[in-house]
């Protein structure tokens, strides 16, 4: 049987200053050969040398995979430089990338070694290629991580002004301080939000997303934003249960043999989502036609109110991702519709 590649892959290790690269390929005998390693500098230059280096090793350019994990912002610069070359780039959640390095009983761990195991899972798996998100979805993200860690800030803040004021010394000169910076970040806090609006209002199709998440009793407009935001408008999610293991929301069990453990959400997730659903969760539970009745026939059920506060909000993103891919408004009333049309005659 004549040698033939079937699959060629780029693992590529990414850090702020450099990222180091294995390339290598399968055969139609399911054979892997890892063919040569190199570094190069984490700048505009180093990304134009990887290419020239890969022309010595490259079989064409069919069935190539650049394969990387997602680590903070180092990598996103190469992203898109090798999307706008018009190859296939794969972005792995760290993660899964942790899972397949554990199956390969891999004991140590070096960057060249990281580059390699990334090239080996290019090989081996059929993997989503990335898209990149929109220039206003990327600023609305990172709008909303701003707005996230002042109001984080404000927050500790205020619980020390309340320590101090209570307290027994006289301290109104760190008292006035303290007030200072909390008006400050008031304002901040504001600036912030008035540019998310106003990002949303330029953008028409983006105006009518909103307009279908808020449409949802107990979503506000900066609730429907930062989801948004942070989901980079549900980039690369094809189902709920992708999106609640996204969020951290997913329910994991353990249980071994006459064991029981306790069942929880994982929270390995994204924490700015569960952060600004609390709120809309609570609002949904009072004024929410359907997860109103959601709510109570689950709190009569469960041995703490928050169980049953934590199912809502999942319930409520799941909704909002609902409309978002069916593109239309919520209905209090489909749930009662649906029931009756499958219902006997």
């Amino acid at each position: 049987m004549e040698l033939q590649l079937i699959r060629q892959s780029v693992g590529i290790d990414v850090a702020m200053n450099d990222f180091k690269v294995f390339y290598g390929y399968m055969t139609n005998k399911m054979e892997q050969e890892m063919v040569a390693e190199s570094t190069f500098e984490n700048t505009a230059q180093g990304m134009e040398d990887l290419l020239a280096w890969l022309t010595d090793y490259l079989h064409g350019a069919d069935n190539l995979y650049f394969v990387m994990e997602a680590t903070g912002v180092y990598h996103e610069q190469l992203c898109h430089y090798l999307s706008n070359q018009g190859l296939n780039v794969s972005v792995m959640p760290s993660g899964r990338v942790k899972k397949y390095a554990q199956s390969l009983k891999q004991r140590s761990k070096t960057d060249l070694l990281d580059a390699k195991m990334l090239c080996s899972l290019g090989l081996e798996r059929q993997l989503d290629l990335w898209v990149s998100p929109s220039q206003e979805l990327l600023e609305l993200k990172q709008m909303s991580r701003e707005r996230g860690q002042l109001v984080k800030e404000q927050s500790a803040l205020k619980c020390k002004l309340h320590a101090l004021e209570h307290g027994f010394l006289d301290k109104s000169k760190v008292i006035k301080r303290l007030g200072e910076r909390l008006q400050l970040l008031a304002v901040q806090i504001q600036e912030v939000e008035m540019e998310m609006r106003a990002l949303v209002a330029k953008n028409h199709q983006l105006t009518r997303k909103v307009d279908q998440l808020t449409s949802i009793p107990g979503v506000s407009l900066l609730s429907a934003v930062v989801v948004i935001g942070e989901t980079l408008g549900f980039h690369g999610i094809k189902n709920a249960k992708q999106l609640t293991s996204y969020t951290g929301y997913d329910v994991v069990h353990r249980e071994s043999g006459l064991y029981r453990g306790k069942t929880s959400i994982s929270k390995r997730g994204n924490s700015h989502i569960r952060a600004m659903l609390h709120m809309p969760s609570m609002t949904a539970v009072r004024c929410n036609p359907t997860l109103k009745p959601f709510y109570e026939r689950l709190k009569a059920r469960k041995s703490k109110p928050i169980i049953a506060l934590i199912a809502v909000q999942r319930k409520l993103l799941c909704l909002m991702f609902t409309l978002w891919n069916t593109d239309a408004k919520y209905n209090p009333h489909y749930e009662k519709k649906s029931a009756e049309a499958l219902a006997p005659a």
